[in-house]
């Protein structure tokens, strides 16, 4: 459980760090999520999404492919 979460702070840390170099405020004075990095997230989620969905498809039409029997060698 200790891996996930290291790997979860750097993932947060490798985020804040570009949008920081991107001159996007994470957080306001009060320490909450602008509401540009909400919009950010938001749009990187419907990028994931789309592309797993991608993959599944891909992914599915290549194992129907796959034939049911193997011809016998020569």
């Amino acid at each position: 459980m200790e891996t996930i979460r290291g790997y979860y702070d750097f993932c947060h840390l490798a985020i804040e760090y570009n949008l920081n170099r991107a001159g996007v405020d994470i957080r306001d004075e009060r320490g909450a999520v602008s509401t540009e990095m909400a919009v950010v997230m938001a749009a990187m989620v419907a990028i994931a999404v789309a592309l797993g969905a991608i993959f599944i498809a891909k992914a599915q039409s290549n194992a129907n492919n796959i034939p049911d029997t193997v011809p016998a060698p020569a």
